[in-house]
């Protein structure tokens, strides 16, 4: 199923908080790091990439996008699955158009937690939505309200990451692991490049879970 559409979304520039990473950094001695002004500098100049890293490895982002309209490909079916749109969460749906007849509210019955849109017996549209392409227009409000926790401590992960890495010393050769777009260089011998590993692999994991597929948007 292919859409098309226009985002509209809440201007958010990261999930996580500054506060969100220094916890997770008490665990180290930060004490030669800077001040902690200085610290918290640093990790608010990595908050835009990473989030765009999250992005990128979800495949999508975590914004909330109210009274969007998306095209999508008739099915030949009762169904209408936004969900493999990647249209999900989905918080509500406002009209459903096809092939530019705007249907009743009485004709089709939206499963939220499914992700679905099914025609209802009694629509005048028949049992099925007719097959075709980018035929059905649905304008609705998809998308998260509040950032899902575990996407919040990913990006805070990542940037726990990399603060450790450039702060605990190359030593030995050095080695990448990556979120996305975003890269994280460390030291192979370096005293904390298993705790840099495991912090990016935490962050792959929990982003993983969201991934969705393609999802064209104009």
């Amino acid at each position: 199923m292919v859409a098309e559409g226009v985002f509209t979304t809440t201007n958010l520039e990261s999930y996580c908080s500054v506060d969100d990473v220094l916890a997770l950094l008490r665990a180290y001695d930060t004490s030669e790091w800077g001040s902690a002004t200085e610290l918290a500098a640093e990790v608010t100049a990595l908050l835009e990439p990473t989030k765009a890293a999250v992005d990128s490895a979800a495949g999508r982002d975590f914004l909330l996008h109210c009274g969007q309209t998306v095209a999508l490909d008739g099915t030949g079916t009762r169904v209408l699955l936004l969900s493999a749109a990647g249209l999900t969460p989905v918080v509500d749906v406002e009209a459903v158009q096809v092939n530019e007849r705007t249907l009743d509210a009485d004709e089709w019955l939206l499963y939220r937690e499914e992700g679905a849109i099914v025609l209802a017996a009694t629509s005048r549209l028949g049992r099925n939505f007719p097959e075709g392409r980018q035929n059905i227009q649905v304008t609705l409000d998809w998308g998260y309200e509040v950032t899902p926790a575990d996407v919040a401590a990913a990006q805070a992960r990542l940037i726990a990451a990399e603060l450790v890495a450039r702060w605990t010393g190359d030593g030995g050769g050095v080695e990448a692991v990556s979120l996305g777009d975003y890269t994280v260089r460390y030291g192979t011998d370096g005293r904390h490049a298993y705790t840099i590993r495991r912090l990016v692999a935490e962050a792959r994991e929990a982003v993983a879970r969201y991934r969705r597929l393609d999802f064209c948007a104009i």
